[in-house]
């Protein structure tokens, strides 16, 4: 009796470790769950091949081959857009020293395997500048591109590379005098039909070469117009035309404007002026 009585006290301690082994393995094995208030985060990474043209970021000129090249910078921002024109995140660069590099970045909606998406790079807003190379690169270089989405892994997304297409042209205005003397000058206006860009150097600064970034146009009258302080310049020529993403150098031979008549009222006493020592005209 006291044997059978030991055989069933280390059968009952054996089924209570099996149990205790069962219950700790299924314990292993359970994912845990998140805690009460806690989401699973929902923000997928879009990783993004880039290539941009010539005219392009971090801009300088080459003055041997005569282009403007770019580079991606530390701080360049690139928005992603859908079809709807809603924008779903922005993107950012890995620096380079080339025109190409991978922009990547966080997406709150993920797009399906072929949605076309829009990229873009700074805006359009090239009515005031101040005719650098170095401004255009950080306000008025603006370009896009369309993707389309190759595959959707996890919170992975993949797209076609990017080429990216710069919205407007960059022109070099070298402005000179009769004769072929530099005019340096404070502001230069440059209009084109109804649009007008306004380059100013910045009194006392004066400058007779401004770097000007406008809209691609066709076959257009434009007329410069420029100041020093004291005097004004104009040159206009028909049929000009400027193309997106080029570079263009432009030597214009500008003309004094001249004062064809004045016209003063409300002096008392009226003013006298002479020209050379001699009476001209006595202002009424």
């Amino acid at each position: 009796m006291k044997k059978n009585h030991l055989i069933l006290i280390f059968a009952a301690a054996l089924a209570a470790c099996t149990v205790l082994s069962c219950n700790r393995n299924e314990e292993e094995q359970m994912p845990e769950e998140p805690q009460q208030g806690q989401e699973t985060p929902s923000v997928y990474t879009l990783t993004v091949e880039a290539v941009r043209g010539e005219s392009t970021k971090a801009l300088t000129e080459d003055a041997v081959n005569h282009i403007i090249k770019s580079s991606w910078a530390d701080g360049d921002n690139v928005d992603v857009y859908d079809v709807n024109g809603t924008k779903l995140g922005t993107l950012t660069p890995a620096v380079s020293s080339t025109t190409s590099t991978t922009l990547s970045g966080n997406l709150d909606t993920a797009p399906a395997v072929e949605d076309v998406l829009t990229l873009k790079y700074r805006s359009g807003n090239y009515a005031s500048q101040d005719g650098t190379l170095d401004y255009i690169a950080t306000h008025c270089d603006y370009a896009t591109a369309e993707v389309t989405v190759t595959n959707v892994e996890g919170y992975s997304i993949t797209t076609t590379p990017a080429q990216f297409v710069n919205q407007q042209a960059i022109v070099k205005f070298t402005l000179r005098q009769s004769g072929d003397a530099s005019l340096s000058v404070m502001e230069l206006k440059v209009n084109v039909g109804a649009t007008t860009y306004t380059v100013a150097a910045g009194p006392p600064t004066k400058t007779s070469t401004f770097y000007v970034a406008v809209e691609g146009f066709s076959e257009q009258t434009v007329t410069l117009s420029a100041n020093d302080g004291s005097a004004y310049y104009d040159r206009k020529a028909d049929n000009v035309t400027f193309e997106n993403g080029k570079f263009y150098r432009v030597t214009a031979v500008m003309t004094p404007r001249v004062l064809k008549s004045i016209s003063i009222s409300g002096l008392d006493p009226a003013p006298s002026y002479y020209y050379g020592g001699a009476l001209q005209i006595e202002a009424r």
